[in-house]
């Protein structure tokens, strides 16, 4: 099963998000920070990141970029 990383700073849109790819049958793990993401990201993979590109401390572009 694809498991896909999402990460913004809101927390509305990530529960959103999460919900509706849960239930489009992904596997889904949310960060709400980018340094959080990259520890998700190094202990268990995505197939798939969805990233906020503007958020505080790392921006999505940050975030795409260090996991590249």
């Amino acid at each position: 099963m694809p498991r896909v990383l999402v990460i913004d700073d809101d927390a509305s849109l990530r529960y959103t998000l999460e919900a509706v790819l849960s239930d489009a049958g992904l596997l889904v793990e949310t960060a709400e920070t980018g340094a959080k993401a990259l520890a998700a990201f190094e202990a268990r993979g995505a197939d798939v990141v969805l990233t906020d590109l503007a958020m505080p401390e790392m921006d999505g572009m940050q975030v795409l970029e260090r996991l590249r």
